[in-house]
């Protein structure tokens, strides 16, 4: 790692990190939301409609489809409401920011914090793994092997997730743990370039080449709510609701906080400098395509 911004640095547990500022949200710290999630949502929300989740909960409480909540406050208060697409728009108003992890490889942490995040450019990718893998280090090699992976991935396709996005998780511990599986942009970097070299070159030389890059970095960023779209706030906001219920009945059990359960969200812009809070360095990252 090249010096530089070692004040920046922070610490990997969130117990052992301040709090965040007021007007940012931080998924996996319920203890700081859960009390103020309550009372924004209390005009439609009532003590009412929590007695009756009580007394009769729902067969199924899930947070994909809110339909047994808006039918439940609909039952008890006469209100009509969308209670998810509510939700949204009330996180974007209440909060400032949303706190999440972007996991990377990298020796050089300037970049980052000169010039922020930036969302995939295809054409910069393909011209590192020309960089790295045309370089007369592997035998069987060659530009054709490299244009037919890239004509087999399709990057640019919007179906495909790729070009123009970039991905962080709201509990960053996804993104090195087994539970998460996520631990492959920590240990190799971009998923792009891996998916490229493990077509032109074996997947045991790819993965020494990568691992030789950098070092394993979180970036810990504070998103921008006018960044994020509606339809992502949705989700997390079924989520919330739906582990925020459950806990009112000991029987119910949330799957919003469950290993597995996930917490990924992308952008289509770059994320300013400004709003990378600091990085930390993993200890311990899982490898979920360690013996692929």
């Amino acid at each position: 790692m090249l010096p530089g911004y070692e004040s920046r640095e922070i610490a990997a547990s969130l117990s052992e990190r301040p709090l965040p500022p007021h007007d940012v949200f931080s998924y996996p710290l319920v203890e700081t939301w859960r009390d103020r999630i309550w009372r924004m949502l209390g005009d439609f929300i009532t003590e009412e409609v929590k007695a009756e989740f009580v007394r009769h909960p729902p067969e199924y409480v899930v947070s994909d489809d809110l339909s047994w909540l808006d039918n439940l406050i609909n039952d008890v208060t006469g209100e009509i409401t969308d209670i998810k697409a509510l939700t949204a728009d009330r996180l974007r108003e209440e909060y400032r920011a949303f706190r999440a992890g972007h996991a990377t490889r990298t020796n050089d942490l300037a970049q980052f914090y000169h010039n922020g995040l930036k969302v995939l450019n295809a054409a910069e990718v393909e011209d590192r793994a020309r960089s790295i893998f045309l370089n007369g280090q592997f035998k069987y090699v060659t530009e054709q092997r490299l244009q037919d992976a890239i004509d087999e991935i399709d990057a640019r396709d919007p179906a495909g997730g790729r070009e123009g996005r970039l991905y962080y998780c709201a509990r960053e511990e996804e993104l090195f743990s087994r539970a998460g599986g996520a631990g492959h942009y920590l240990t190799y970097g971009s998923e792009y370039l891996y998916c490229l070299g493990i077509r032109v070159a074996s997947s045991l030389e790819t993965k020494k080449v990568l691992t030789g890059i950098g070092s394993p970095t979180m970036f810990v960023c504070d998103i921008p709510m006018i960044m994020i779209q509606s339809g992502t706030l949705e989700e997390f906001g079924g989520s919330i609701l739906e582990y925020l219920f459950c806990e009112l009945v000991d029987e119910l059990e949330a799957h919003a906080f469950s290993p597995g359960a996930g917490s990924a969200l992308s952008l289509t812009q770059n994320l300013p400098a400004e709003c990378i809070v600091g990085h930390y360095h993993p200890a311990t990252i899982h490898d979920p395509l360690r013996f692929a």
